[in-house]
């Protein structure tokens, strides 16, 4: 690479993950504002770090790994006085967010290089995209969407590079970003899917008719390759593991379990209607309708594929958002539309190839992400009926404390219970394997906590047996969580009346409320063996 254009974009990708980073930073440490995935990603890194029994299958198999796998090293790091907060306060996670969410903007950089694109113009694209407040809010958040957003960036720029060279390893390459994608979020296969689909399209279109079907099917394999194996090899991971295939889907703490859990409980996004889905498009990116017109326009007219493919790739997965969060398959996120984003700013750059009139197209598109685009969005983020979503909660609180006091806030008041129970257990100098808890609701106990191993938590090896006879295994309190406002976990299911009345295996000593002020956490202390143990035995516990 030319070293003129390798500085530049490598100051240009530590300034953007210092700025992410340091924005992050701010919101967790001064406003107690995040998204509570993110710092739960980082448990999931702890766990298998720190934990009694650490091995790399305790980050879990309902969320996809990249996340937790990237904060390994930091969590490592947290053990150092100084680097403690990596852990204790999630800012592994911010680390994580931050440098893919800079890595992406670097992307659309290479793009705009590989494209030809005038220097203006590419510094304005690239701004659009790193300057737009989503993306400096989720650079910043330590969730699994600048990771994604990363990935699928990188995706389009080699199947761009392929449309003009045929080059295999172009091809490979954009495989390659899919398949690093899925195990980053889930929504990456409805992308794959459609990229293998074009680039089918496009090597049919280009072959002799003698070679047609042999050529088209290598192509396809080659893109689709990557996704595939990262997709068995992840379920069939989790099969041999934790005897479930997608978790998200079975498990008991999947995402489906979730959704369904807090729309019984009138607490869901349920069904979000079709003018809200497109109220929620149009406040990510205004642009999102002009730009897939203008890229059809210009790849029928000019005969060009490029333009489609931001279109193919990130509108497979929002088309996917929308349709999944009018039917109530997954929570009404407004950060799910984050695609948008770059798809606009990519097709702009795509329409610069071409002739005259249609790089009139490119320089409007891009000059209105940053003229239109941003102004639109930017109030939006806190208008919870548009931009619905846990981290842009708690911003509300910002722009009017009168209306939502910061003490009373619920998106402002994550982890304070947790954090508190956390030092209620260290201060008792507990030996290790002491507190038995399911993580699925406890892990920022852990997380907070300076002495990791005093629980014996979900990823052990020993929690099923512990839980079953917790009076064999020294266990001296369990932590127990409201089953009435949240998905049971396994003491719940195990130990159905222990929330309400200790099933006669431990007496309360210690309760929490959570965000809200309703009840959320009980801390039992154990007495013995109980008369009549029950009978039912808990065989698996997922985590």
């Amino acid at each position: 690479m030319n070293p003129a254009r390798r500085w530049p974009g490598v100051a240009l990708f530590w300034s953007l993950s210092l700025a992410y980073f340091a924005l992050g930073t701010v919101l967790v440490l001064r406003y107690n504002i995040f998204e509570p995935d993110a710092p739960n990603r980082v448990a999931n890194a702890g766990f298998a770090l720190q934990s009694r029994d650490p091995h790399l299958s305790a980050i879990g198999f309902v969320w996809n790994p990249l996340p937790s796998l990237v904060e390994i090293p930091l969590v490592w790091l947290s053990q150092l006085p100084a680097l403690s907060l990596l852990k204790s306060a999630g800012l592994a996670g911010v680390v994580q967010s931050a440098l893919f969410m800079s890595g992406a903007a670097l992307m659309v950089r290479r793009i705009a290089f590989d494209l030809g694109v005038p220097a203006l113009w590419r510094r304005i694209a690239v701004g659009a995209f790193a300057l737009h407040p989503m993306i400096a809010l989720y650079g910043a958040s330590g969730l699994s969407e600048a990771a994604q957003m990363f990935c699928l960036l990188w995706c389009v720029r080699f199947l761009m590079r392929w449309c003009a060279t045929r080059w295999v390893g172009d091809l490979a390459w954009a495989g390659i970003a899919l398949g690093v994608g899925y195990l980053a979020r889930y929504e990456v296969i409805p992308a794959a899917a459609a990229a293998a689909g074009l680039v089918a399209v496009l090597t049919w279109r280009r072959s002799a008719r003698e070679v047609r079907w042999s050529a088209t099917a290598i192509d396809v394999v080659i893109v689709a390759f990557p996704v595939v194996t990262a997709f068995f090899v992840w379920a069939v991971t989790g099969w041999i593991i934790n005897d479930e295939f997608f978790a998200t889907l079975s498990s008991q703490y999947g995402n489906s379990s979730q959704v369904a859990g807090r729309l019984a409980r009138g607490t869901g996004d349920a069904g979000a209607q079709w003018p809200v889905v497109a109220a929620r498009l149009f406040g990510m990116q205004p642009l999102t309708g002009v730009a897939v017109a203008a890229a059809v326009v210009v790849a029928a007219t000019r005969r060009r594929a490029v333009p489609l493919i931001p279109v193919v790739v990130f509108g497979a997965t929002l088309a996917f958002a929308a349709v999944a969060q009018h039917q109530s398959m997954t929570f009404g996120w407004f950060r799910f539309y984050l695609l948008a984003i770059p798809l606009v700013i990519c097709v702009g750059l795509a329409c610069w190839q071409t002739q005259t009139a249609t790089r009139a197209v490119a320089a409007a598109l891009v000059t209105a992400s940053v003229v239109v685009a941003i102004p639109v969005t930017t109030p939006l983020i806190v208008d919870q009926d548009i931009a619905y979503g846990q981290l842009e909660a708690g911003l509300v609180s910002l722009v009017d404390p009168l209306a939502h006091p910061p003490g009373e806030d619920p998106a402002r008041r994550r982890l304070i219970s947790e954090r508190r129970l956390a030092q209620w257990f260290d201060a008792k100098n507990l030996p290790e394997g002491s507190v038995l808890m399911d993580t699925f609701l406890t892990w920022g106990i852990w997380l907070s906590s300076e002495h990791p191993k005093q629980f014996v938590i979900t990823s052990d090896y020993d929690f099923v047996a512990a839980l079953n006879r917790p009076w064999d295994f020294g266990i001296r309190y369990i932590v127990v969580t409201n089953p009435e406002r949240n998905v049971p976990d396994a003491i719940n299911r195990r130990y159905p009346t222990l929330w309400a009345d200790g099933a006669d295996i431990a007496a309360v000593t210690l309760s929490a409320d959570g965000p809200t002020p309703d009840e959320m956490f009980r801390v039992y202390r154990t007495t013995g063996r109980p008369v009549a143990p029950p009978s039912a035995t808990i065989r698996q516990a997922g985590g």
